[in-house]
């Protein structure tokens, strides 16, 4: 995508949005689903594990959602790109935009989003995915056993 103003239109308010409040709810949301994960395993019934293991995949997709937000927050949310670059030192020239992975890049040399972002992003995914999968399969387990 070339030159983009991120708060246009109906997608580009929400993605704002989102960005705007992720700094602040992603961290909530993980402290959230910690102290749901230690009551679980405090108070584990016999088949507990399925349930841990969500609430583990919650965490991730929060990480996750930390991250994206932070790297869309690198972007240009709220004004135009080309001012946004101009704003941070570099060329208006050759202004790109990407959701995933998150960049944004204002000319050759010009990448705003940290470069923690998109590995952060990746193993937070990795790992809901992952713990999802696994709740399936202890789910299962715990029903062929009864």
């Amino acid at each position: 995508m070339t030159e983009t103003a991120s708060g246009s239109g109906d997608a580009g308010t929400v993605l704002a949005g989102l960005a705007l409040l992720g700094p602040v709810l992603a961290p909530a949301l993980l402290l959230l689903c910690a102290v749901g994960m230690v009551r679980a395993r405090r108070d584990r019934p016999p088949h507990g594990d399925a349930g841990l293991l969500v609430r583990l995949s919650l965490m991730g997709l929060c990480v996750a959602y930390g991250a994206f937000s932070t790297g869309l927050m690198s972007g240009p949310t709220w004004m135009s790109a080309r001012e946004y670059c101009g704003a941070r030192g570099f060329p208006a020239v050759g202004i790109s935009t990407r959701m995933f992975p998150v960049s944004v890049r204002c000319g050759p040399d010009g990448e705003l989003v940290p470069s923690w972002v998109n590995p952060v992003l990746v193993g937070g995914l990795v790992l809901a995915l992952a713990a999802l999968g696994a709740a399936a399969v202890a789910a299962y387990r715990s029903r062929r056993n009864r």
